[in-house]
C-alpha cells in the first residue's frame, strides 16, 4: 500500500482502465533459480521454500475496490508472494476478472507511466493460465 500511495503522490492517481506493472527488481535474478525463486529445488517439496515478493492481498483489495484497472503484472513468478498458501491476491483479482501477468521482463526499460501495453495470452482450453506475449509501446520513441 505504501508503494502505491507513494507512486500516486509522485505521478497522480492510477488512470482508469490501466494495466498496472509492478517492478520489484527480481527480474535481475533471472535465470538463477536460487535467487529468483528462493530455491533451486523443484517439485512439491520445493513449494514451501519459494521466496519472492508479490502483490500484497491488501493492495489487491484496494486496487479492486478503489481503482479501475484492467490487469496487473510483475517481474516475479507469481502475483502472490512466494510462500503464499492462500493465494489471496490471485483470488481478489480473478474474482473481478482482472488478469495477472507474471514473469514480465524488461520493466526496467519502461517509464513510470505513459507506456501502452499489448498483452496477448495463448488461450488454452480448460487451463488456469497460459503463456503471454507482452510488449510495450512508448509514444514518441
Amino acid at each position: 500500500m505504501d508503494d502505491l500511495r507513494t507512486w500516486e503522490k509522485e505521478h497522480g492517481r492510477i488512470p482508469k482502465d490501466s494495466i498496472l506493472l509492478l517492478k520489484t527488481g527480481f527480474a535481475n535474478y533471472w535465470p538463477d533459480a536460487q535467487k529468483y525463486l528462493g530455491t533451486a529445488e523443484k517439485g512439491p517439496d520445493a513449494v514451501a521454500k519459494l521466496h519472492f515478493p508479490g502483490l500484497h492481498p491488501e493492495a489487491a483489495r484496494w486496487l479492486v475496490g478503489q481503482r479501475t484497472i484492467k490487469a496487473v503484472g510483475l517481474d516475479t513468478a507469481s502475483i502472490d508472494y512466494g510462500q503464499s498458501t492462500l493465494f489471496e491476491s490471485h483470488r481478489t483479482l480473478f474474482e473481478k476478472n482482472i488478469p495477472a501477468f507474471e514473469n514480465v521482463a524488461g520493466l526496467d526499460q519502461l517509464p513510470a507511466k505513459g507506456a501502452f501495453v499489448i498483452a496477448l495470452p495463448m488461450k488454452i482450453k480448460g487451463g488456469t493460465g497460459g503463456p503471454l506475449r507482452i510488449v510495450a509501446w512508448l509514444p514518441g520513441k
